[in-house]
């Protein structure tokens, strides 16, 4: 919880300037989707990569590493904007996207660490603790930006090196603090059963199973809606000659719908269902769109309303969708699954940032709302269509003990 909270922090002070430094850099909107998308495909590397070496080693040598690599993201970002360097900003962005994959990972760590039927619950409280951060990054991104100028960083480029450095703090956290390891936990919580032989991990096999597939639809969905109408909000607001502090007012909004209902979306997971929240997270960010494409430009205030319900949509769909994927494999099998899930959900969530920017500058802010809006509900319908095949893999049961008393042939009958 502790490193989720830093963790977010860091992101958020760092990603509330990306298009607006962007745009700063290359004078035009049409490329801004390109930062997001490069700290999201950042973010899908990370995935793989860190997923693998927690595999091996076990979750905390995997988080302490991915957020120092964000660190060194920052560190180049505040470069790149002090030379004024597009090519090494997307660098940056990628290295920066490290850090997000150690906040996102840090829930199967939660999950890893409880009993099956409170999993929802301790990937909501993980996600929840990230508020704190999220909801102050924005707030905190250009005051901090501007306190490093000093020293000849500019405004935008300051705000991902003090980002960057809260990365450190994270980074100190996970390698000292998260002992024992929490795939240790889940080993003992969840012992081999005597005499079955663990097999090897096939990925193919794993992501043919309904209910994984089902998990996926809830995670790339979720992601691909949020990040497309989040991405151009600000620049949107910009264009209508909002503040700064105003734009991060609705971005803290928006991210305070993202985290702040966690324990409530985790325990609706667990006494309701996964996948009846996941259609409630869909048709939130069906609703969300429309709103934002209706909303007057002018006026932050429906905006602020719909970028809120956008993060509260996207809630659902993570905390319940993250749950449903847990459940979906062994747990021998869940640190590589749990990867290629988070990669296949970023680098969809990069396509999307990086639409955003050209749909923005051609088609306008609403019909992309919209289309966000379509995208949503059609997930709805794709998992109401197949809910009925959403079932856990079946683990062997472990051998019966054999009776100390012999049974007679009249009590066998």
């Amino acid at each position: 919880m502790l490193s989720s909270v830093l963790g977010g922090l860091g992101n958020l002070i760092g990603l509330t300037v990306t298009g607006l430094l962007i745009k700063d850099m290359l004078g035009s909107a049409t490329w801004i989707g390109t930062g997001n998308a490069s700290m999201q495909i950042g973010t899908a590397a990370g995935a793989y990569s860190l997923s693998r070496l927690m595999n091996r080693k076990g979750r905390r040598p995997g988080l302490a590493l991915g957020y120092l690599i964000g660190f060194g993201g920052g560190v180049v970002l505040a470069l790149s904007d002090k030379g004024g360097t597009y090519p090494l900003l997307l660098v940056g962005l990628f290295l920066f996207g490290f850090a997000n994959t150690a906040n996102q990972q840090a829930r199967f760590a939660a999950a890893d660490v409880v009993t099956d039927d409170r999993r929802a619950r301790a990937v909501g409280i993980v996600v929840w603790s990230t508020t704190i951060g999220v909801v102050l990054g924005p707030i905190l991104s250009g005051p901090l930006g501007r306190a490093v100028e000093p020293l000849g960083i500019p405004e935008y480029g300051g705000s991902f090196l003090v980002g960057g450095f809260v990365f450190i703090f994270a980074s100190v956290v996970c390698w000292t603090v998260l002992r024992p390891d929490p795939l240790t936990i889940s080993r003992e919580l969840r012992p081999a059963v005597p005499g079955v032989e663990v097999p090897e991990v096939d990925i193919r096999a794993c992501l043919r199973r309904p209910i994984v597939r089902l998990a996926l639809v809830a995670l790339i969905v979720g992601q691909m809606v949020m990040v497309g109408i989040m991405s151009t909000t600000s620049v949107h607001l910009k264009d209508h000659g909002h503040s700064t502090s105003s734009v991060g007012i609705t971005i803290s909004l928006h991210v305070l719908g993202m985290y702040a209902a966690a324990p409530i979306t985790g325990w609706l997971s667990d006494r309701l269902g996964r996948l009846p929240v996941i259609m409630g997270g869909g048709m939130l960010l069906a609703v969300s769109g429309l709103l934002a494409a209706v909303a007057d430009p002018d006026a932050s205030f429906a905006i602020d309303f719909a970028l809120l319900l956008l993060g509260l949509g996207w809630n659902m769909n993570f905390v319940a969708g993250s749950a449903l994927l847990t459940d979906g494999v062994t747990p021998a099998e869940r640190p590589r699954v749990q990867g290629i899930a988070d990669m296949a959900t970023f680098i969809s969530a990069a396509a999307a940032a990086l639409a955003g920017g050209f749909l923005l500058n051609s088609a306008g802010y609403p019909r992309l709302s919209v289309g966000g809006a379509v995208f949503a509900a059609a997930s709805v319908v794709v998992v109401l269509a197949f809910r009925q095949s959403a079932t856990p893999p079946s683990i062997p049961a472990p051998p019966a003990a054999p009776s100390a008393e012999p049974v007679s042939p009249s009590r066998r009958r």
